[in-house]
């Protein structure tokens, strides 16, 4: 179970429902001059965050015009996770039992208000379909509740892993994934309904060719549980967004005295 905090941009007044439906348009294509810019973005908030954290970190930068993601940091020991896309961004990690929690949710904190700082973008917390203000969620589950949940988390844990207690693994992770950015559930439903696709071109080939040995079937079964993955994700997406738009209806009234990240210590 990870918990997320996405970056947009916004107007003074705009809805959140209106905010996440318009990152839910397709934007233009990203050229080379967006290139450069959002990957030297990219690059400051990366240098930013390697002040502050103590453990080694993976990068990825994008090099081509290809793709909406400028750059991916992820620090390996905690699997705190920031991204930078052409139009948002977003900080993650994993939900586990820590036993530095307490330093660990100010660097997240800290993470949050860096990306706010290089990018300009408001943070907003999807768990709660309002501005976030720095009150994560998660720190009101006890210890004991963490540990529950998560009774041995390996430190090789990265952002995204599932590491809930087996027996409540089922109904706490699709929660988990209904309370995700609607965005980042419509990225993983086209991935999943894309490589179904492509699999189950590759089967029919081999079923026209007249082979049905195993290789074949295996092939099959594989495309077609992508394709379930990849339309169940998005039926979840829609889910998400109808419940930030709801969780705007009822936060509206505060939103707008509401800082978009914490206030710096």
């Amino acid at each position: 179970m990870t918990y997320d905090i996405t970056l947009y941009p916004r107007t003074p007044g705009q809805s959140w429902a209106d905010v996440v439906a318009a990152d839910e348009q397709d934007g233009p294509p990203v050229d080379e001059a967006a290139l450069q810019a959002g990957v030297a973005a990219f690059r400051r908030i990366e240098a930013r965050l390697r002040e502050h954290l103590t453990e080694p970190v993976e990068v990825w930068v994008a090099e081509e015009t290809d793709g909406d993601v400028f750059g991916e940091l992820t620090a390996s020991e905690s699997g705190l996770q920031v991204e930078l896309y052409d139009r948002s961004a977003s900080v993650s990690f994993p939900v586990r039992a820590r036993e530095d929690r307490a330093h660990f949710l100010d660097q997240v904190r800290r993470a949050v208000r860096i990306v706010a700082t290089e990018t300009g973008y408001e943070a907003y917390d999807p768990q709660t379909g309002r501005s976030f203000d720095g009150l994560i969620e998660e720190e009101g589950l006890s210890p004991d509740d963490l540990t529950h949940l998560t009774p041995a988390a390996p430190s090789t844990v990265t952002a995204g892993e599932t590491t809930e207690h087996p027996a409540a693994a089922g109904g706490a992770g699709a929660a988990a994934l209904q309370q995700m950015d609607p965005r980042m559930l419509r990225r993983r439903s086209i991935l999943y309904i894309v490589l179904g696709a492509i699999l189950a071109v590759f089967a029919f080939l081999r079923f026209a060719e007249g082979d049905t040995g195993w290789f074949a079937w295996l092939i099959a079964g594989f495309a077609a549980f992508n394709l379930i993955a990849g339309v169940m994700l998005r039926g979840l997406s829609k889910q998400a967004e109808a419940r930030a738009e709801a969780g705007d209806a009822a936060g509206d009234t505060t939103d707008d005295t509401t800082p978009g990240g914490p206030a710096a210590p």
